[in-house]
């Protein structure tokens, strides 16, 4: 009796092994052929060279700072000034296994008054964490053109005890990107 069991069963997973193989094989050579085309690949390169080429001749050519790394203990932004279009850079590192909390990233609307703009959450069982954003437009958060953008901004710790870090938004725009930087409403 088991002998007629163990046969059938065996048969079964057989077959589910074979198409299994077969069902993979399938999906990698389809992965394999999203890459297969190099025209493409060297269209893109052509695009990314030109657009190089006419920065480096352009009258005012973009530049990007170097990085200067504010911290405030484990938490640590790329610069204090930034372009319309570049990513803001934040790095944690070294916290302990405890301390949770969240990033929140404050634009200012006036003189004495902040909103919030963006969060992140962070916690103590990662060595590091990397995170980045880009201070954009937005409908939903009401942002409608760039002056909403620009100014002073400030990053606090919600959960820690740790000093506020701030930085400025320019009203530069990083060459490229000036039609996300159109007004919206």
């Amino acid at each position: 009796m088991n002998g007629k069991i163990v046969i059938p069963v065996s048969i079964i997973i057989t077959i589910v092994v074979v198409v299994f193989s077969l069902t993979q094989n399938e999906i990698f050579e389809e992965q394999v052929s999203e890459f297969k085309n190099p025209s493409e690949i060297e269209d893109m390169l052509d695009i990314i060279k030109n657009e190089k080429s006419e920065n480096e001749k352009s009258e005012n050519p973009f530049i990007p700072k170097e990085r200067e790394w504010i911290t405030s203990g484990p938490f640590k932004i790329d610069r204090s000034e930034y372009l319309l279009g570049e990513k803001i850079f934040v790095n944690v590192e070294g916290l302990n296994i405890n301390e949770k909390g969240k990033i929140v990233f404050l634009r200012s609307i006036n003189s004495t008054y902040y909103s919030s703009y963006h969060t992140m959450s962070f916690g103590g069982s990662n060595q590091q964490s990397n995170y980045y954003f880009t201070p954009d437009l937005s409908i939903p958060r009401g942002i409608c053109n760039v002056d909403e953008l620009i100014g002073n901004w400030k990053v606090i710790f919600q959960g820690t005890a740790y000093s506020d870090l701030k930085f400025k938004v320019t009203k530069e725009i990083i060459p490229g990107y000036e039609k996300r930087y159109e007004p919206i409403c």
